[in-house]
């Protein structure tokens, strides 16, 4: 499952880093208030930037599919395609201004025992960790394929491992079943300690990164070099 395959719910993500699984809004739409009009406002929004960014997608494939077109050919479509990427433009900033407008009138309510959380603030490219609750103060950590294809990990929509606060920051343990921290600890890793809970989850998708790698050589977190460690939280 990958979280932000929508456009304007990418859009959104990449400026305000909210990470959301449906257009929440439309269950405004029927409200006669100003939030239902935000709301109207911003649901027209997503659509026309939707539509434009399929159209712009469609344009460019048709017009790199034929590298034997004429230049003519050429000519037709431009300024169709000049004309939706302004529009798109217009649009983008629009649907952030229209977002950020319903927030501030809606609450979204988060759920106690599950998060979504983008890898790289600002860049869904990098994919989405879904963390769950496990205790007061520590996520299991789940990424979406689309995290999974970013860092090279088969892990896909599968538990890689732990978060957990501390009085130092955001610790990290590698592991692919719960089970083993009590049963089989060799096999889970603690890493380094990092500031943030976003690196702290970046920090476990490296290591499965490095351990499904050539250069892993059967070694523990203890035994990276310091490069390498710093590598983990980048």
């Amino acid at each position: 499952m990958s979280f932000l395959t929508d456009p304007a719910l990418r859009r959104i993500a990449a400026v305000t880093n909210d990470v959301l699984a449906e257009h929440l809004w439309r269950y405004d739409t029927a409200t006669e208030d100003a939030l239902g009009d935000l709301a109207r406002i911003l649901h027209r929004t997503a659509l026309g930037f939707n539509n434009t960014t399929a159209f712009l997608d469609k344009a460019v494939q048709e017009l790199t599919a034929r590298p034997d077109l004429r230049l003519a050919g050429y000519g037709q479509a431009l300024p169709n395609v000049l004309a939706a990427v302004q529009r798109h433009g217009i649009l983008a900033d629009l649907l952030i201004d229209a977002y950020r407008a319903w927030r501030r009138h809606r609450q979204i309510e988060q759920h106690r025992d599950e998060r979504h959380l983008l890898l790289q603030p600002g860049d869904p490219s990098r994919g989405v960790a879904v963390l769950r609750a496990h205790g007061p103060h520590t996520w299991r950590v789940l990424p979406d394929a689309e995290a999974a294809e970013a860092f090279g990990v088969p892990s896909r929509c599968r538990i890689i491992g732990q978060v957990a606060w501390t009085d130092d920051g955001w610790l990290p343990t590698a592991y692919t079943n719960p089970e083993h921290l009590q049963a089989q600890p060799a096999i889970t890793y603690r890493l380094p300690v990092c500031d943030d809970l976003a690196p702290a989850c970046r920090s476990l998708l490296r290591w499965w990164q490095l351990r499904h790698s050539a250069t892993w050589r059967s070694r523990t977190p203890d035994q990276l070099t310091e490069s390498e460690l710093d590598q983990l939280a980048a």
